[in-house]
Order: structure tokens, then C-alpha cells, then sequence
């Protein structure tokens, strides 16, 4: 069974490619074989930093002259985990090509698993196209909400929508608490000089704590994926990567699944950097 991940929120600024190249770490640090595409033409950072994984072009237009860029995508899908960074204002030309395409019949037919990642800035316009995600989508492909809480520490506004709240647990939505990454002007540099994180966490231009900076956000961004259960299945039962997740049947992931958030919404530092500090040891390893 493949695995077709597009990593998407609609919204320009919300962190959409900062995610896909966090998860695309996560891939190469847990050794899972994927394949690469970058959808955002106006501003393809993710192919630029991670060229040298061998990152392809995607294009998803109205226009059909571009039809096989985009059906490169599924094709990857078939042979091994593939993740699709999505670009801004894409919801017509991205609900026309599965349309058009009838994916998802070959989906089902191929057993082929499609993934939306919603990167979700907090605010009430992001909220609400999410929930026209769900309403179009359904079931028949797997949704994640990314709550960034580098953009917003207060998610009320999202709690507060009932029916929301109804569709993301009728639907089966697996939320990720996506970290904020700490330290501005490192992030800066980051971005600046298109580093990957595996350069980043090493980078001579660093001192000692941007260095642990990077460490620890990938650290916490791992736990937040493993803890969401978003790629369990692209990890071989049995392999080293497995055996150093060990999610699924320990008390680990019960251990960490208890710890809530306040109810006032924000991020409860205190109790999120004690599971980071009690886990990461033994099972994430940067």
C-alpha cells in the first residue's frame, strides 16, 4: 500500500512549507524511503533546501496542459510514501484534479493511502476552510490538522466550533500540537540560507544554543508526529526505525497521549517539555 501526503492550509504565511520540510526530516532521520514534490511555484523553498533528495516540480491547475506534473505525484504514490508540499489559494484546481482524475477510484482500486495535512494558523478563516476540506473530502481520504502553535497560542476559536468539533471526531481527524520553534533570528538564518535541518543542527554559524534550538524543535516535532500516529504505517514492523518509535503497542505512547492541554488553550510548556525530556533519550533519535 503507498502513501500520498499533501501538506497544505490554503493560506499563505502558515506555515505550510516549514511543516512538509519538518516532516521531510523526519523521513530521512527515521530512514524511510519517499519521494519529494514541490507544488508552490511562487516560492518553492522546499525543493530549494531539499534538492538534493531529489525533490520534483507538481503543478495542480485548471489547466489541463499541466495535468501530468500533478498525476506524477500519485504515480510516486505507488511505489513508496510520497509527500506534496502545496502552494497558497489551491482548493479549486487541487478538488478539480481528484475530480477529473477520478483518484479516488484508482486509490481505492490501488490501495493507495491519501493524507491532507491542514496547516491551521488558528485564526477564524483558516478554521472555517478547513471545515470546507471536511465537507468536500469526507472520508474518502485521511485528514491532519496541524494546530502551528508558532502562530497562535490561543485555540478557543476552534474548540468553540461545535459542528467543527463534531466532523473532526465523526471523520476521525488526527491533530498534531505542531511546536513553535524557538529562537527568531535562527529560524532567519534557516530560511535565509535554505539549510536543511540536518545542516541546520550542525551549522558552524550557530553557537552551541541555536544548535540545541534546532535539536529540540525536531525533537518535540518528531514526538508531536509520533504521537498523532501520521506515519506508523510507513514504517516498517521489525525494522531499527520501528524499534526506536516502538508507538503503537508501549506504555510510552499511553504516557504520553495523557498529558492535556489547560483548559484556558495554551500550550502547557512545563508539562510538554517533561515528556520531550523523559521520552526523546530512548526513542528519538537526532
Amino acid at each position: 500500500m503507498g502513501t500520498l501526503h499533501f501538506f497544505g492550509g490554503e493560506k499563505g504565511g502558515v506555515g505550510k512549507s516549514f511543516v512538509t520540510r519538518t516532516a521531510v526530516q523526519y523521513h530521512l532521520d527515521r530512514g524511510i524511503k519517499f519521494s519529494l514534490f514541490d507544488a508552490d511555484r511562487g516560492n518553492p523553498d522546499v525543493k530549494q533546501t531539499y534538492q538534493s533528495v531529489g525533490c520534483r516540480d507538481a503543478i495542480f491547475s485548471e489547466d489541463k496542459k499541466h495535468e501530468d506534473k500533478a498525476i506524477s505525484t500519485y504515480l510516486a504514490a505507488q511505489k513508496k510514501t510520497t509527500l506534496v508540499n502545496l502552494p497558497a489559494h489551491i482548493t479549486l484546481p487541487f478538488k478539480t484534479w481528484f475530480e477529473r482524475n477520478r483518484i479516488f477510484n484508482f486509490a481505492e482500486q490501488e490501495q493507495v493511502e491519501i493524507t491532507h495535512w491542514f496547516v491551521c494558523s488558528g485564526g477564524y478563516s483558516s478554521i472555517k476552510i478547513f471545515e470546507e476540506y471536511l465537507d468536500h473530502f469526507g472520508g474518502r481520504i485521511n485528514h491532519v490538522l496541524v494546530k502551528n502553535w508558532g502562530l497562535c497560542e490561543e485555540w478557543e476559536t476552534l474548540e468553540e466550533e461545535e459542528s467543527l468539533m463534531e466532523k473532526i471526531d465523526s471523520l476521525g481527524v488526527k491533530i498534531i500540537e505542531f511546536p513553535e520553534f524557538i529562537g527568531k533570528s535562527c529560524c532567519n538564518v534557516i530560511e535565509k540560507k535554505r539549510l536543511t535541518f540536518e545542516l541546520a543542527r550542525e551549522y558552524e554559524g550557530f553557537n552551541i544554543f541555536d544548535r540545541q534550538r534546532v535539536k529540540t524543535f525536531l525533537e518535540e516535532a518528531y514526538l508531536a508526529f509520533d504521537r498523532a500516529g501520521v506515519f506508523y504505517n510507513e514504517v516498517e514492523v521489525g525494522s531499527e526505525d520501528f524499534e526506536s518509535m516502538k508507538p503503537l503497542d508501549t506504555a510510552k505512547l499511553s504516557r504520553i497521549t495523557e498529558v492535556k492541554e489547560p483548559s484556558n488553550g495554551k500550550k502547557a510548556a512545563s508539562s510538554r517539555n517533561k515528556v520531550v525530556g523523559q521520552e526523546t533519550n530512548n526513542s528519538i533519535t537526532i
